[in-house]
């Protein structure tokens, strides 16, 4: 059965109403259950979505190397923004010295000094309105570029140079765009077409970075929403929901050349290897795979080797220094949230209990480290 891209926030709102919603651990820090400390890497940030409408999204930090997680860690630092982190965040990126959170229902997008959390500045849609529906973030050649669903009617990405911190370039791309991504000259975005179910996208828009101008639109399914790249030159997307194909796109001829045969619904990419899980709604079962980019062959056997259940995955990410997996569960989307670490073999090495509601979204940095501009 496909999932239903607001089927989240239904569950999320008759779970409320059942159980109630509240939090009380915002401000304390402490190492997760089983934590063990690991030399081999530093640590990342958690982007806690919040429930759409609830203005409870939160920021936390995992520092990997001493096996403390620290909760709520905007609050914290920004003890005077008066709505805390905000409303339903929905992509978080580390480029150079700055953190971007992408909030998509309060219409902005959080810039962070991303050693201390501190606000450097707000996009907000006051002032660029194609913010007011903001998704996916991404960065190439010193620009953030963000995709938004602008209207029902068009979608629009905009370039932000990370610099000035200002927003230099936009360009209308296909409907609700979701995730994107730069090969070379040209940026790739995955089109939704998710406000018109009867007559979904199907199409990666193709845009030339020097001209800033849409020069193609490649065929590749209904309903697209994540899409990343490899070391080779090729794109890998997948629909919203659970679907039995990863789609494959060679950037240099900008075509759809291939699929692999996977139950998918959310990957990430870690020197050639995809990482993939997805759901059967029917049965309620999930598996965890591995792809051998490669190759573009299946890895038999799950990736999740001791048996660990997860209730509802809902993110994904793997280190690239060592190959910790780590996996967030929704849980029943109203109550707060866990986090899975697992190492490279798949075995439990961590668990963090309660992160937030609706953990999702990982970006390593080291904030301990001396940092980059």
């Amino acid at each position: 059965m496909k999932q239903n891209r607001w089927m989240p926030i239904c569950i999320f709102l008759t779970s409320l109403l059942l159980l109630g919603a509240c939090r009380k651990d915002h401000d304390w820090t402490a190492p997760p259950q089983n934590a063990e400390k690991d030399t081999t890497s530093t640590g990342f940030y958690l982007l806690n979505e919040g429930g759409w409408g609830y203005n409870n999204a939160t920021l936390d930090y995992f520092d990997i190397h001493n096996g403390i997680y620290e909760r709520d860690v905007f609050t914290k630092a920004n003890p005077d923004a008066v709505l805390g982190l905000g409303d339903t965040g929905n992509d978080i990126g580390v480029y150079g010295s700055k953190l971007y959170i992408v909030m998509n229902w309060s219409k902005k997008i959080e810039i962070l000094d991303a050693r201390t959390a501190r606000r450097i500045k707000v996009l907000t849609d006051q002032t660029h309105k194609a913010i007011e529906n903001a998704r996916y973030i991404t960065f190439a050649n010193g620009f953030a570029y963000l995709s938004s669903y602008t209207t029902a009617e068009k979608g629009m990405v905009l370039e932000i140079d990370t610099v000035s911190l200002r927003i230099t370039r936009t360009v209308e791309v296909g409907r609700q765009p979701e995730e994107l991504t730069v090969v070379g000259n040209k940026l790739y975005v995955a089109n939704s077409g998710g406000y018109s179910p009867s007559d979904l996208e199907h199409y990666i828009s193709v845009v030339d970075l020097p001209a800033f101008k849409v020069t193609k639109a490649i065929k590749v399914a209904p309903n697209l929403r994540r899409l990343k790249k490899d070391s080779n030159g090729y794109l890998y997307s997948c629909p919203w929901g659970t679907t039995g194909k990863l789609y494959v796109v060679d950037t240099k001829t900008d075509q759809l050349t291939d699929s692999i045969g996977v139950m998918v619904e959310d990957f990430t990419i870690v020197r050639d290897t995809a990482y993939v899980y997805g759901t059967d709604y029917g049965g309620g079962q999930h598996a965890y795979t591995r792809i051998d980019l490669k190759n573009k062959k299946v890895i038999p056997g799950s990736f999740i080797t001791d048996g660990t259940k997860i209730i509802i995955p809902y993110g994904i990410a793997v280190d690239p220094n060592n190959g910790s997996i780590y996996i967030a569960d929704a849980r029943n989307y109203s109550e707060a949230g866990d986090l899975y670490g697992f190492d490279v073999y798949g075995k439990l090495k961590n668990t963090i209990k309660k992160t937030g509601i609706i953990p999702g979204h990982i970006a390593f940095y080291n904030r301990s480290g001396p940092g980059s501009r």
